[in-house]
C-alpha cells in the first residue's frame, strides 16, 4: 500500500498505544493501492472506518493493539446523496435558494468581491397559463441546462424561486459580468425551448450587481441584483441591467 497511507495508519496506531482508549477514524483507500493474493471486492475508492483499542496485554512482548475494520462506503454514499437532495432543487437540478445563501455566500467573503446575476424568465406565468405547468417546468430544466454551458462553474448557480435564478461570479469587472449576463441571456433566445412539439421562444431578464463587504452576508447579498432585475422589467424586459446607486432612490 502506498507510504503514506502506511505511515498515516501507524499514526494511529502510536496514538492509541499514547491514550490508551479506544480510536475510532475513517479512511479512503483505492484498490488498486493495496497488494493482496485475492480480490474479490467491489474495486474503486473504498470508505472504510477503524475501531482500533490497545491491548491490555504485550503481544509477543510488543505492545499492540486490535482493530476492526468496517467498510463503509454504502453509508458514505447514502450520507452523501441525502446532503445532495437536501441542496439541489429536485426539477432543475441546480442548488437550491438555502444552499446559495448559505454556502455560496462564505465563498464569496473568502473572494471579497463578486457579482451576482439575478435571472428571471420573461412572461413565464403566460408559459404556464397557456400550455400547462408541465410545459413551464420543461422550460425551468432546460434554462438550468443552458446555464451551465455559460457559468461554467456549476455550483454558483441556484434556483432561487418559481422562475428565478441566481448567479454569483468571481474575480470579474461590471463589464465582464455584464459580458457574462449577455452571454447567458443571447444562449436563451438562441435557440427555441421543446415541449413535446411544442416550440417556445424564450427571453429572459438579468439584474447584475457587484456585492463586497456588508453585503456579502446573506440578508443583502441579492438586494441590489433584484433592484437592477426590477430595472430591466420595467425596461420591456429581455435585457441587462448593472446595478448603479441611483437606482435606489427611483
Amino acid at each position: 500500500m502506498p507510504k503514506a497511507f502506511a505511515d498515516f495508519f501507524m499514526d494511529q496506531v502510536h496514538h492509541t498505544l499514547e491514550t490508551g482508549t479506544l480510536n475510532s477514524f475513517d479512511y479512503q483507500l483505492e484498490t488498486e493501492d493495496v497488494t493482496l493474493t485475492t480480490k474479490n471486492g467491489p474495486g474503486g475508492t473504498q470508505w472504510f472506518e477503524a475501531r482500533m483499542y490497545p491491548l491490555e496485554k504485550p503481544y509477543q512482548g510488543q505492545r499492540a493493539v486490535t482493530v476492526m475494520i468496517i467498510n463503509i462506503t454504502e453509508r458514505r454514499n447514502l450520507h452523501k446523496q441525502l446532503r445532495d437532495l437536501s441542496n439541489v432543487d429536485p426539477l432543475t437540478g441546480l442548488y437550491n435558494r438555502r444552499y446559495f445563501l448559505q454556502r455560496v455566500s462564505l465563498h464569496l467573503q473568502e473572494a471579497g468581491k463578486a457579482h451576482i446575476l439575478i435571472c428571471d424568465i420573461d412572461h413565464f406565468k403566460e408559459i404556464n397559463d397557456t400550455h400547462g405547468h408541465l410545459a413551464g417546468d420543461a422550460v425551468l430544466q432546460e434554462f438550468a441546462v443552458r446555464s451551465k454551458e455559460v457559468i461554467k462553474h456549476s455550483k454558483a448557480i441556484a434556483r432561487y424561486g418559481g422562475d428565478e435564478f441566481v448567479i454569483a461570479v468571481t474575480n470579474k469587472s461590471d463589464e465582464e459580468a455584464v459580458a457574462i449576463a449577455e452571454e447567458l441571456r443571447h444562449r436563451v433566445a438562441s435557440e427555441a425551448f421543446f415541449f413535446q412539439d411544442l416550440a417556445l421562444n424564450i427571453h429572459i431578464s438579468i439584474g447584475v450587481a457587484p456585492v463586497e463587504g456588508p453585503d456579502l452576508f446573506s440578508s443583502s447579498l441579492i438586494s441590489k441584483a433584484d433592484i437592477a432585475l426590477y430595472k430591466a422589467k420595467e425596461a420591456g424586459r429581455n435585457r441587462v441591467c448593472l446595478f448603479t446607486p441611483a437606482m435606489r432612490e427611483s
